[in-house]
């Protein structure tokens, strides 16, 4: 994989540029990219996708909300359970969604498909091994309408992504770390400030 700073270098006005954001769990991607949509935002790009914020009640983890990029308005997207034995709406080790808030995500890709920072958290096992959820984004991802997607994959699943969503060898992936995270958040923002808007 291509390191942000050669990528950086290369690819400063590239046009449907994808990079894949990566990290073990609760590390902070959502939190990084949250500051890469508002950095977009203050810099004037459009925004669009959607990004998955996590739900905490005492310091636990009860749920994630799903935000809309472009507005930021959020819907309960997922509920943490011990045990989705048995769930009657799609559902994961530990997490059953919540239909509307799926079908709510896609509507967020299709009209932000085409902003200048366009983001999908994430594409997980529903998408990437069920063909469930947001499956149906993996095409919108594809079409490279956007100016820069980012795209959020567990470490687990970077293979099955790229081939999925047709990716080159030495395409771009950032990796998430608590040392890294606030580094890479600027560097992002200051990336995003100097790319011309898509229609440019």
């Amino acid at each position: 994989m291509t390191t942000l700073p050669e990528f950086f270098q290369r690819r400063s006005d590239s046009h449907g540029a994808i990079i894949l954001v990566s990290g073990e769990r609760r590390i902070g991607k959502t939190t990084l990219l949250l500051k890469v949509r508002e950095a977009a935002q203050h810099a004037g790009r459009s925004v669009g996708g959607f990004l998955s914020v996590a739900r905490f009640v005492d310091g636990h983890k009860t749920g994630i909300d799903l935000m809309n990029a472009a507005t930021g308005e959020t819907v309960a997207l997922a509920e943490y359970r011990e045990d989705t034995a048995g769930a009657k709406t799609p559902a994961t080790k530990h997490y059953v969604f919540n239909p509307d808030a799926l079908a709510y995500g896609l509507r967020y890709a299709e009209s932000g498909q085409a902003a200048d920072v366009f983001f999908v958290d994430e594409l997980g096992p529903l998408e990437l091994e069920r063909g469930e959820g947001w499956a149906d984004v993996i095409d919108m991802v594809r079409a490279r309408v956007f100016g820069v997607g980012f795209v959020v994959v567990r470490p687990e699943l970077i293979d099955v992504a790229c081939a999925r969503l047709d990716l080159p060898p030495g395409a771009p992936q950032i990796t998430v770390n608590a040392d890294s995270r606030d580094r890479l958040a600027g560097e992002l923002a200051a990336w995003i400030k100097a790319r011309p808007e898509s229609g440019s």
